[in-house]
């Protein structure tokens, strides 16, 4: 029988006290590896710990603001502290508010940038000599289908997430002979806290009612349901596990076929 076992690694998880950053760090713990959480929101960060211990994993709450100088520095390093190494990072944390493009503004575009891609950028620069002490690893960025394919008011998220491929790649090859491993998860309509956000500024956008997006955006997936946060977290579990051993530098689109594009 195969199973994943991730007993005895030690995981950095942002963006993890809702969504897709939760369940990340829910499957994670379930696998065995202990998960320091990484968010804003401290109460909902509490609360995610909380459950995992209750199912028997290990979990350190990390409540910060990852926008601050040197927040992601201070939280690769106290989780390497506080669970003796590090070896998987998720970067999940991010925002994306939808608009128009000719209308974008200056602080959607800060905000995007600084919290999508600055961050994670500075994480993984932060997490690199953990990593490579422990003698490998894994870096996986979140990000979505605005990059590859894309909708007239997707707004700023497209930005960071366009930028994290680009350098997803570059990484992957840099880091191939430390035994780590880069890769990108691009999740599709999924059913989270963001999405319900995203889907009432698309209706005042387009003059539709909310239920009326939620049906456009349901008929564009073929496999006919939405997305869920496990369906993510569990293509994340897969590429950090053994199973996906030699993958890496690669995107992969968790959508129910929705993406159009070539997929890159």
């Amino acid at each position: 029988m195969i199973s994943i076992d991730l007993s005895g690694k030690c995981a950095l998880v942002t963006g993890a006290s809702q969504g897709i950053g939760r369940a990340c760090a829910e499957w994670l713990a379930r696998a065995g590896a202990g998960v320091a959480l990484a968010a804003r929101n401290a109460e909902n960060l509490a609360e995610v710990a909380a459950g995992i211990r209750r199912e028997g994993g290990r979990a350190e709450e990390l409540p910060l603001d990852l926008t601050e100088e040197g927040k992601p520095e201070w939280a690769v390093d106290e989780t390497a502290r506080r669970f003796g190494g590090l070896d998987i990072v998720i970067n999940v944390a991010g925002v994306s508010r939808r608009s128009d493009p000719i209308d974008v503004s200056n602080d959607d575009i800060d905000l995007a940038i600084d919290l999508k891609l600055r961050s994670a950028v500075a994480t993984t620069r932060a997490a690199v000599p953990h990593l490579r002490a422990r003698g490998g690893g894994n870096i996986i960025f979140t990000s979505g289908l605005s990059h590859v394919h894309t909708h007239v008011f997707h707004g700023s998220g497209c930005m960071p997430n366009a930028a994290l491929a680009a350098f997803k790649h570059q990484l992957a090859k840099r880091l191939a002979p430390d035994g780590i491993r880069v890769n990108m998860v691009n999740p599709g309509a999924t059913v989270t806290p963001r999405m319900e956000r995203q889907t009432k500024r698309a209706s005042e956008l387009t003059g539709k009612s909310i239920e009326e997006v939620m049906e456009d955006r349901l008929k564009a997936i073929p496999m006919g349901r939405f997305i869920s946060s496990d369906d993510i977290a569990k293509t994340v579990l897969y590429l950090v596990s053994d199973l996906a051993d030699c993958v890496t530098g690669n995107s992969i689109n968790v959508d129910g076929g929705e993406c159009n594009a070539v997929r890159v």
